[in-house]
């Protein structure tokens, strides 16, 4: 069995996604089906075998397989559950409304990146024949190991050498990598984000156990630089504090350092990791949303003991992240362009940000008030109203308007609004109609 890869626009690996998320939703990959073995499904579709794994990796991180460990991929039930609300939104002949301003979206702003200057990298990366002959190193090429490592002394005060380092497309496949070596430090983990689904299906395959508090775990799975959905930060205090811990009862933390550049009002705080000493502490971060979330380029540094086990096992695994993309990204980075990158990406969200908030407090004329995070992208929007929150996100739906609703005291209603991919330029006309939604007149001069 073959595929036709008809447009050469599309990465296979993607290719290869969509051939298999259309035979799961449709129902011809039942749940509970097992999936063809990595390298079986390299051979019926004549694809390599990283290929297949970063298809397979990004169907796991959406939910519609599951990795079970020394057994392999099986199918869920989210492609049944899709086909059923579709069918059902179709018998009700209401299909869901097109979404125009999506405060609730991650996606980021056209303007946060120069798409001209890393064509020029890729290209000058494609002109490297030789070294794209070849396959990638398993941790990751290491002159871009070498690069991360200066930028994450420099910027992070982290502890880290080439040697330590994992390259990986996203941080679902740096912990598929990262859990079997933590046989032997425990069964329970405490997760501070339980919005980190993935993670937690992750663990749950790999036989863990959740805590309900991090004083339970043998694990800590903690994301310091963004302790609730807006952005805030954990102080330095708290952060050694929790080295403290950690070290007194023989627990592991894995450090999640993702948006870690984006700070409104300060400078980053040092890392765990880099507290301290780089010892017991896993750090995991990625690019996603400081370049562009397309380009899955994920890095972890592991601690001395866990360094040497996963040297041991390093010819297991293949690289998953694109070649091509770590040549481009190594020289980006030497020529100084993430550091360029990240004071660009700051002043647009630092601006953006305090304007949603401005245009927040214009449109509802003191009905409502916004306030910024520490970081992120979110604004917090508190909001009096008679209305369900059910009802107010109904409302802003039919308006073709996406924000997250986070709880109700009362008549107060808590909304998280993010200001990275609704154009600045549309918030007041996006703010005008929700107010109207919501049954007030909203002024017409922002």
């Amino acid at each position: 069995m073959g595929m036709d890869w008809t447009d050469p626009k599309i990465p296979r690996y993607l290719q290869v996604y969509q051939y298999y998320k259309e035979l799961i939703v449709s129902g011809k990959l039942e749940p509970g089906a097992r999936m063809p073995s990595v390298r079986r499904c390299a051979a019926q579709l004549q694809v390599s075998r990283t290929t297949a794994e970063s298809a397979y990796m990004n169907l796991a991180a959406d939910g519609y397989i599951l990795s079970r460990p020394q057994s392999g991929f099986y199918v869920t039930e989210r492609g049944q559950k899709e086909q059923k609300s579709l069918k059902q939104e179709l018998r009700g002949g209401q299909l869901r409304q097109e979404i125009l301003y999506p405060f609730a979206s991650s996606a980021l702003d056209r303007e946060s990146f120069n798409f001209d200057l890393w064509r020029r990298y890729i290209k000058s990366a494609l002109r490297q024949d030789a070294r794209l002959l070849s396959y990638g190193e398993p941790q990751g090429e290491y002159d871009l190991r070498e690069a991360i490592c200066g930028y994450l002394a420099q910027n992070r005060n982290a502890v880290c050498r080439p040697e330590d380092m994992i390259v990986g497309a996203g941080v679902q496949s740096l912990l598929h990598i990262l859990l079997p070596l933590l046989r032997g430090k425990g069964k329970k983990v405490f997760l501070q984000n339980p919005r980190f689904r993935q993670g937690a299906a992750l663990f749950e395959d790999y036989g863990f156990e959740r805590a309900d508090s991090s004083g339970q775990a043998d694990i800590l799975y903690i994301t310091p630089s963004q302790m609730t959905r807006q952005g805030d930060i954990m102080p330095v205090e708290e952060r050694i504090s929790l080295i403290r811990q950690a070290q007194e009862q023989g627990q592991l933390i894995i450090e999640d350092d993702y948006d870690n550049e984006f700070r409104y009002m300060n400078r980053p705080t040092p890392c765990l990791q880099g507290l301290a000493g780089g010892e017991e502490i896993v750090y995991v971060s990625t690019f996603s949303k400081l370049l562009l979330p397309s380009i899955r380029i994920s890095f972890m540094v592991l601690p001395p003991g866990l360094r040497e086990a996963y040297l041991a096992r390093r010819d297991m695994y293949n690289q998953t992240a694109s070649k091509t993309e770590q040549i481009a990204l190594c020289q980006f980075i030497r020529d100084g362009h993430l550091n360029s990158q990240i004071r660009k990406a700051k002043r647009l969200y630092t601006g953006k940000a305090r304007q949603l908030c401005a245009q927040i407090e214009a449109v509802f004329a003191g009905e409502a008030q916004a306030s910024m995070g520490q970081g992120g992208f979110y604004i917090r929007m508190n909001i009096r109203s008679p209305l369900s929150m059910e009802d107010m996100v109904c409302r802003a739906q039919k308006q073709g308007i996406s924000l997250i609703p986070m709880g109700e005291e009362g008549e107060k209603k808590i909304f998280l609004l993010s200001c990275s991919s609704v154009p600045a330029s549309s918030y007041h006309e996006a703010l005008t109609l929700l107010r109207r939604a919501w049954g007030g007149q909203a002024r017409e001069n922002g």
